[in-house]
């Protein structure tokens, strides 16, 4: 896993993806921060991560779309179903190498509750869920990212798909006042990832959450195994 993590994270800076992801991240972060907390004087940081959110869902399958999928066009997948490695480990360093371009790109962000903390409107909980909140979140993104790169070749495809569906598992919640039956209204309200998300803002560390993103990551990141299996006894 250790040689799959450091190849993928030298690939994702070498083709300057990496360097691309980071830039529009902090740049649209810091336009957030600068007008929902600074111009406003409002130091409450769910101002900033709220609209972030849905700037995460946009950049994320920009990283993962070219994970598997490139490596199907080039036909270098071969290399790594015979090598002696196994499919849960390439999928796992695949995971952690993008899951450590994100976390840089949100490790940046710790200057702006410094600057909070400096005006004096700082909410440590708040802040923590907020933080603790995306990285569950972006996890399981990667996570349902990784399994559509498994599935074709077409990076364009795998960053479409990969952006319908997390832009779906996001906005399920707020249609669930239009849904026939209590049922199909109960399962969007679990569904959805903003939910979930708005719990972790509000400093709320409910197990039922950790357990709804951390299941999202470990199933899909399963069927990435599985999808990755197939291929190699092909």
């Amino acid at each position: 896993m250790k040689a799959v993590f450091q190849k993928e994270l030298g690939q994702l800076f070498h083709s300057v993806i990496g360097y691309i992801y980071l830039a529009v991240f902090l740049l649209i972060g810091g336009c957030y921060f600068l007008v929902y907390n600074l111009l406003q004087a409002n130091g409450d940081i769910r101002n900033f991560f709220s609209p972030m959110m849905s700037t995460v869902i946009f950049l994320l399958p920009m990283l993962t779309m070219r994970s598997y999928a490139e490596e199907r066009r080039m036909h270098t997948d071969r290399l790594l179903l015979s090598a002696p490695v196994s499919s849960l480990s390439v999928a796992l360093g695949k995971f952690f190498a993008i899951l450590t371009i994100f976390s840089i790109g949100l490790a940046f962000t710790l200057f702006y509750l410094l600057v909070l903390a400096v005006l004096g409107r700082f909410d440590p909980l708040v802040a923590l869920g907020c933080y603790v909140g995306m990285l569950a979140a972006a996890a399981a993104f990667i996570s349902i990212g990784l399994l559509i790169s498994a599935l074709t070749e077409n990076q364009i495809i795998a960053c479409i798909v990969t952006y319908a569906v997390l832009l779906g598992l996001w906005l399920v919640g707020f249609a669930r006042s239009y849904l026939p039956g209590e049922l199909l209204r109960t399962l969007a309200g679990y569904l959805s990832a903003a939910d979930r998300f708005a719990e972790f803002s509000m400093g709320i560390f409910d197990l039922s959450t950790v357990v709804y993103y951390l299941g999202i990551s470990a199933f899909f990141l399963f069927a990435v195994t599985l999808v990755s299996e197939g291929r190699r006894q092909a």
